[in-house]
């Protein structure tokens, strides 16, 4: 069965000047051609397109297909290919999650009102690094926090069962000072930056105590622009 650059298109999905250019470049030429010239493709050539659009799918360049089709090798050297391939691939997803990352912290921390210049982009890069160090700091102390929570429940769990206040009274003197030394720690490693003027600070610990907060952000007022806002952790 031989069929028309337009036919052989339509059943590929693709456009009559694609099958052209993979006939011009020597990728894939029809055998068959009628007395008015007209290129004619058989059912092998066929495939043979359908083989060359799921390789280019895969992200092989045309150079490389058109080495894979005019070589003798097996399956298994696709197979090799395949192999660089996905390693490439893994090394572009990882710098592209990096970079998506960057992004996501830097739109966090432009306000919409605000109207510094755009060199402050260069303060959001810096302290890029500053923000992914607070949020490994941060699942580590939510960890201990929980088995402190952990302690303290059982304690009056057990209270409760024995009828007996005595675990509670030992337990507590120790829970309000892992606290206090939980705070000042947190406190300690923990700086802000202002989405008003893209500047880092550190808070009164009276105003960082009392404020307004969230899982990652404290309503603060900038020392640089004087700006209140919800400002964004970073590590010291």
């Amino acid at each position: 069965m031989n069929m028309t650059t337009g036919e052989v298109a339509s059943l590929c999905n693709v456009s009559v000047r694609t099958i052209q250019y993979y006939d011009k470049k020597g990728i894939i030429s029809p055998s068959n051609k009628t007395e008015n010239n007209r290129r004619l493709y058989t059912e092998d050539e066929l495939n043979k397109i359908r083989v060359i659009l799921a390789l280019k799918d895969m992200g092989f360049s045309l150079k490389e297909i058109k080495e894979l089709l005019n070589s003798n090798q097996s399956i298994n050297t696709l197979n090799l290919l395949l192999e660089e391939k996905t390693l490439h691939l893994e090394e572009s997803i990882k710098n592209n999650k990096e970079l998506l990352e960057q992004i996501k912290f830097a739109k966090k921390n432009i306000s919409k009102d605000s109207e510094f210049p755009v060199s402050n982009i260069l303060n959001l890069q810096k302290e890029s690094g500053s923000y992914q160090e607070m949020e490994e700091f941060r699942k580590k102390f939510l960890g201990v926090a929980m088995i402190a929570g952990i302690f303290q429940y059982s304690s009056i769990f057990t209270a409760i069962l024995k009828k007996k206040w005595k675990p509670i009274l030992i337990a507590y003197p120790l829970l309000m000072i892992y606290a206090a030394i939980a705070t000042k720690k947190y406190y300690a490693v923990t700086m802000y930056l202002c989405p008003n003027c893209q500047n880092k600070f550190k808070p009164l610990i009276s105003e960082w105590i009392l404020s307004n907060h969230t899982y990652k952000t404290r309503k603060l007022e900038c020392p640089h622009c004087r700006e209140t806002s919800y400002c964004i952790e970073i590590h010291k």
